[in-house]
């Protein structure tokens, strides 16, 4: 009798550690062909818990059914203080370890900055772009190019938001906070974004970073000193679409400007509640990121949850 118990008890043992953790598919749906696909994900490195390890999941099942091009970040790669060197051991637990899967391992990605970032060193996640082959980092604010024959070219400009938000100055969380925000010059940045933005002529100009300009209330809400900053360079110079974390949320608004903002904040923790204002056409306080597909003339965003679902889709011609 001893035995048998025994038996079963090993047997449910082994059964339950056999369970598929994330068992998971992609809803069907489809993206334009030939599009360039570009997976974004913010509020993410939190020491793979469940939510990261289920987009991660979800994110590689995307790349294979799709042949996703690049993952780009809008912050908070690493909770709580960032990291300290090129060797902490957050770069294994919240990034290599989770986002390993076969189609995914080879995919590169092009982070930005959070506020939580600042509390650590910066700088070592700008010298991990040399001991990573998918790690793309050259400085706290930067831009690149996809451009091919005969296909869509985008510029993607990576900005560094936290040195614009005011309660950074007067309540730093650390030192490390303090002595990063102190130390930027934001009139330049601004001076570097206007130039940058001016420059080439791309089918879509892309920026990215942690703060929100525009979002809805439930968390942090709007960011005033971003609206009074960027808006008026994003309107002069045509930008397409800004995409943001900081909210642990996924929205899609549509002010009176030509500009879309994204919100892909759910990468880790969602937020406890939201509220959507007039100018927000989705939110949603749930895990998840966005699958973002640019031909010449078209761009279509997909809002997917953890488990992958489709949440919202906008499927927009050029000139949106």
């Amino acid at each position: 009798m001893k035995r048998s118990l025994l038996f079963l008890v090993a047997y449910f043992a082994l059964s339950a550690c056999s369970v598929d953790q994330f068992p998971y598919e992609i809803e069907e749906f489809s993206v334009p062909q030939g599009s360039y696909k570009c997976m974004v994900i913010g509020d993410w490195g939190r020491k793979a818990n469940v939510n990261l390890k289920a987009n991660a999941h979800v994110m590689n099942k995307l790349t294979c059914k799709f042949s996703t091009n690049t993952v780009i970040t809008t912050g908070d790669n690493f909770y709580s203080n960032g990291v300290n060197s090129t060797n902490d051991p957050y770069w294994n637990i919240s990034f290599e370890d989770v986002f390993n899967g076969e189609c995914l391992l080879p995919i590169p990605w092009y982070p930005s900055l959070g506020n939580h970032d600042a509390r650590g060193n910066t700088s070592a996640q700008i010298s991990y772009s040399q001991y990573s082959n998918r790690w793309n980092m050259p400085a706290t604010y930067y831009d690149w190019w996809t451009q091919e024959a005969d296909s869509v070219s985008i510029h993607f400009v990576a900005v560094d938001t936290s040195p614009f938000v005011e309660d950074y100055y007067n309540n730093p969380s650390n030192s490390n906070m303090e002595y990063h925000v102190s130390n930027a010059d934001t009139a330049r940045q601004l001076f570097w974004l206007d130039s940058v933005l001016a420059s080439g002529n791309p089918d879509w100009l892309v920026v990215y970073g942690h703060h929100p300009v525009y979002a809805a209330k439930g968390r942090h809400g709007s960011t005033q000193e971003l609206i009074d900053k960027f808006v008026p360079i994003f309107n002069n110079r045509g930008v397409d679409v800004y995409f943001c974390g900081h909210n642990h949320s996924l929205e899609l608004i549509k002010t009176e400007t030509p500009t879309l903002y994204v919100t892909s904040g759910g990468g880790s923790d969602p937020q406890g509640k939201i509220e959507n204002l007039s100018y927000n056409l989705f939110g949603v306080n749930e895990p998840g990121f966005v699958l973002s597909s640019f031909t010449r003339d078209s761009l279509q965003i997909d809002f997917m949850s953890k488990k992958g679902q489709r949440l919202y889709s906008l499927a927009s011609s050029r000139g949106l």
